[in-house]
């Protein structure tokens, strides 16, 4: 199976500094492109699976409920930008 992990980069890093495992939830900072990553997918007929996978320290702090609510709304955020 292939998924798609849909995340942001962190505000402030140049590109060639930024790390793996520092990310964001999807539409966070606008550092990475969404709108054209997901009309890109839209467009090759990607028809699976699609998740945040953040990892900071913000989304860590909260209850399981307040980060999946958070997850969730920066996921229909971010799809809302296909065109």
């Amino acid at each position: 199976m292939i998924a798609v992990d849909l995340n942001d980069a962190p505000a402030g890093i140049d590109k060639d500094q930024q790390q793996d495992n520092h990310r964001e939830l999807p539409c966070a900072t606008g550092v990475i492109d969404l709108t054209a990553f997901l009309n890109a997918l839209n467009q090759i007929g990607y028809d699976g699976p699609i998740r945040a996978e953040p990892f900071n320290q913000v989304l860590n702090k909260m209850s399981k409920d307040e980060a999946c609510a958070a997850a969730v709304a920066s996921l229909k955020k971010a799809f809302a930008l296909l065109t």
